[in-house]
């Protein structure tokens, strides 16, 4: 079982127990804030984004962020810090996070209230999708 697999089997177990879940990928929640902030509507966007009880965001540092993006991303991050849950999944290890968001004054705080209250799941071994490909 791969990370995305993972996270959407735990929203669907959250789906199951009562709870309202979104699932993006980071990109797509990137976008969408950054397009806010640049519209006016950041805090409109942030507070949609703080409807569901769950939120996943896939695939974190699979592509490089903007500063924009990098500072929309820590004010979901605090937006959602303490007050909803939030599946995470990388590819990145927390000590690497600085390059992800090449920015340490931004990834400090991000990996501080990201971490506070988690569970961290480290997944190894081979790819999922290559075992599948060579065993076909």
């Amino acid at each position: 079982m791969g990370k995305t697999h993972l996270a959407t089997v735990l929203g669907y177990a959250a789906c199951l127990k009562g709870f309202n879940v979104r699932f993006a990928t980071a990109i797509e929640v990137v976008n969408t804030l950054v397009a806010a902030e640049r519209s006016g509507r950041l805090k409109q966007a942030l507070e949609g984004c703080r409807k569901p009880a769950v939120l996943v965001v896939d695939e974190l540092g699979y592509l490089p962020l903007s500063r924009q993006g990098l500072h929309g991303l820590f004010q979901l991050i605090n937006a959602l810090y303490e007050l909803r849950s939030e599946i995470l999944t990388t590819n990145k290890d927390f000590a690497n996070w600085d390059e992800l968001f090449a920015d340490e004054n931004v990834a400090v705080p991000i990996v501080d209230r990201v971490i506070h209250h988690s569970h961290v799941y480290m997944l190894g071994g081979e790819s999922h999708r290559l075992t599948q490909k060579l065993t076909n």
